[in-house]
């Protein structure tokens, strides 16, 4: 029971997240969009939104170790400039 309570609002949140609405405001690129940007002239901001711990144990280079849970407390770290890139990253789902 505890299972399918878990899966059905996985799925909620996965519709809501994966909404027309939410894809128009945050877009989802790959990782080979992001090492282009990242070698070329666009300057780029990475977010890796995982746990301390995970971060010291290995992260992309040059990127910024914010967790999920602290992005409201931390936006000053965040560039003033709308017009830059904010890529986040975590270890997914599973």
């Amino acid at each position: 029971m505890l299972r399918t309570r878990a899966f059905l609002l996985f799925l909620i949140m996965f519709i809501i997240f994966f909404s027309s609405a939410a894809l128009a405001q945050f877009p989802i690129i790959g990782a080979v969009e992001v090492k282009s940007w990242m070698t070329g002239k666009r300057t780029v901001i990475l977010i890796d939104s995982r746990l301390p711990d995970e971060y010291q144990a290995g992260h992309i280079p040059g990127a910024i170790n914010i967790p999920a849970e602290r992005i409201k407390d931390e936006t000053e770290r965040l560039p003033n400039d709308k017009a830059t890139p904010i890529i986040f990253y975590c270890r997914g789902l599973g």
